[in-house]
């Protein structure tokens, strides 16, 4: 009886058990799930993805989709709603996802859209204003008083700009965000307006269209003035009239060096789009190309840069591939074959650890010279092999080796301050025996005289 009870109690507790750990997975799992809605239906809300977004006073809620991985910079693309299915789709797919921080579509008031970009509606805007200061200097102001503490760097473009992301990120990373910077392709007008642009000193400003940087604390400081600068301007200028208050407000204006003008990329040439066709090589490694006015363009000279890093990485796996075959080493001298005409390896001093150089018939290998290789003409190298030969004959008659050695067709070779200039000498006296020969021949002593001068000295 005593045993049945105790079966019993024991089948009633890990019923018990069962029945408790169910209750508890139902109920966490059906808060978390209410969480989750909750969570995703304030993503939904004015300020998600493509709906208005709050003004900058309202209050912005934080969903972690909308927290960026990197935050380097945060770049806004001045757009319209006309051309968030074309301009502004194409940038996203080109290249706006791979965007080292965060990238916004802005728009001004207008009609009802349908999008799945990040969009932000800027009020008291219109859509369709021409020239767009207001809508600049409004987009600035949000990324100020949104987001001027959670990026290092703010960039405001056109819609019809091409960014390289890898060549942006490591330009800015190579940078001191926490200084003043504004930066872009300096302008200076065109010929009837130098001068008349209302820059001190006729300074240059940065042009909009291929891009303009800030480095937050510039922003931070320029974006309390900008309504003041909107009141104040000479021109309908954008670009100009920004540049105008950038430098009122900081003394900064757009960098002249010559550099930028292709970092930042604008075509003179085309009105209506540029870069249909190819790219120059000294385009290849700009940040910014502008203007694309039809957006396959986009995706084109997308595919035009990656073909152009593929080449690079695949020339780099290729050098990579011989400083295997070339840093193998095994004790003083490492062949296969000394019969071979072709270094596929080099020797390892056992002494110190140092790579010789391998020289066949016409070329030097060596770590040291471009692409792994140097004539054997250069620098004197062939001279140098011929004596080392003549030495080890010498040095056979001397010694009376009378076996009959046969030279390899490859040597090694190197120059140090210490040791002079040596060679390793393979020979081959025998089937599968061989023999090595290392050659030396030091510097002389450094001597010094003084010579008369012949004037004066003043």
């Amino acid at each position: 009886m005593g045993r049945r009870a105790s079966t019993r109690m024991f089948r009633d507790f890990l019923c018990s058990l069962a029945v408790g750990f169910l209750t508890g997975f139902i109920t966490s799992h059906t808060v978390f799930v209410v969480l989750w809605r909750r969570q995703e239906a304030a993503c939904r809300l004015p300020g998600g993805w493509g709906r208005p977004r709050p003004s900058p006073t309202d209050p912005k809620p934080q969903c972690d989709s909308d927290i960026p991985t990197e935050r380097l910079v945060f770049i806004g693309v001045m757009t319209a709603r006309k051309y968030l299915k074309t301009r502004a789709d194409a940038i996203y797919k080109a290249w706006g996802k791979h965007a080292p921080g965060r990238l916004v579509f802005f728009v001004g008031t207008g009609e009802n859209y349908e999008t799945s970009l990040p969009v932000i509606v800027l009020s008291d805007v219109a859509d369709d204003a021409y020239p767009p200061q207001r809508k600049s200097f409004e987009m600035l102001r949000y990324m100020s008083s949104q987001h001027g503490h959670d990026f290092h760097w703010f960039m405001r473009l056109d819609d019809d700009v091409f960014v390289n992301t890898e060549h942006l990120r490591t330009f800015l990373n190579s940078i001191n965000s926490s200084k003043h910077a504004y930066i872009g392709h300096p302008g200076v007008g065109k010929v009837d307006e130098k001068g008349h642009l209302g820059l001190r000193d006729d300074k240059p400003y940065c042009m909009g269209g291929p891009g303009v940087i800030l480095s937050g604390p510039t922003l931070r400081k320029v974006a309390p003035h900008l309504l003041g600068c909107l009141n104040d301007t000479v021109t309908s200028h954008e670009d100009s009239e920004l540049g105008r208050c950038v430098e009122k407000v900081t003394g900064l204006s757009c960098t002249i060096a010559r550099e930028f003008d292709g970092m930042f990329s604008q075509s003179y040439n085309e009105e209506t789009g540029a870069w249909t066709v190819g790219l120059k090589a000294e385009k290849q490694d700009a940040i910014s190309f502008h203007p694309i006015k039809q957006p396959m363009y986009q995706f084109s000279l997308g595919i035009m840069l990656l073909a152009k890093t593929l080449r690079k990485k695949m020339k780099h796996m290729a050098v990579l591939a011989k400083e295997i075959s070339y840093t193998k080493t095994s004790g003083l001298v490492s062949f296969d074959d000394p019969d071979v005409k072709n270094c596929w390896s080099s020797p390892c001093d056992v002494d110190n650890g140092e790579i010789w150089s391998c020289v066949n018939a016409y070329d030097v290998f060596s770590m040291d010279s471009p692409n792994l290789r140097t004539s054997i003409l250069h620098r004197g190298r062939a001279f140098g092999l011929a004596e080392a030969r003549h030495a080890l004959g010498q040095f056979l008659k001397r010694e009376r080796i009378r076996k009959r050695l046969r030279l390899s067709p490859i040597s090694y070779q190197r120059v140090s301050p210490q040791s002079g200039f040596e060679h390793v000498l393979v020979t081959r006296y025998a089937r599968a025996k061989y023999l090595i020969f290392r050659c030396q021949q030091k510097f002389d002593p450094i001597h010094f005289r003084e010579i008369p001068a012949r004037g004066k000295l003043s």
